[in-house]
């Protein structure tokens, strides 16, 4: 947590090795395999392509069954899976997103406002997938009603410092007000 401009998105961005370091080093560790979801997802994805081509891109080593089950869960049956990308709501392109990153499920996850484009029956939906992941789960949100239900950990940035709190939202606010 922190006000714009405290480097959350920064750090996010380290983290998900999309911006370099100035010094120091990103060590992945040994089996971790990380998923990113961009704020700005939606140019990420090709507009020509459809839905299954989406996917399958992502994972080429998928069968068609395979991507054609996981679409159905993230509501995309029948000819939903041929729209193209360009066509699609805020919410459907974040369904797809979704959909494409946990086709090779992540041990970490770095999820940047996921609840954007989200309408109120999605974004219940994932927090509950986030409150069963099994995990690591890196977010940025100023959804805060989402985080006081995700988040069991936060990271207060405050320049010059940067403080863990090792419980939920609640908890932080609770303890940041005592130390002020």
């Amino acid at each position: 947590v922190g006000l714009n401009g405290m480097g959350k998105t920064t750090l996010f961005r380290v983290l998900a090795g999309i911006l370099p370091l100035n010094e120091g080093r990103r060590i992945i560790g040994h089996r971790v395999v990380p998923g990113y979801q961009a704020q700005d997802f939606g140019e990420m994805m090709s507009p020509d392509r459809t839905v299954f081509e989406t996917v399958k891109a992502a994972s080429p080593g998928s069968t068609e069954r395979e991507i054609r089950t996981l679409l159905g869960g993230f509501l995309f049956s029948g000819d939903a899976v041929e729209k193209t990308v360009a066509v699609l709501s805020g919410g459907e392109k974040m369904r797809l997103a979704f959909a494409r990153l946990l086709l090779n499920p992540p041990n970490f996850l770095l999820l940047d406002e996921p609840t954007t484009h989200l309408d109120i029956a999605a974004r219940e939906t994932l927090e509950g997938a986030l409150q069963t992941y099994q995990g690591t789960l890196y977010l940025v949100s100023h959804d805060i009603e989402f985080v006081r239900h995700v988040a069991t950990s936060i990271i207060a940035m405050t320049p010059p410092t940067v403080t863990r709190y090792p419980g939920d939202y609640d908890y932080y606010r609770e303890k940041a007000a005592r130390d002020q």
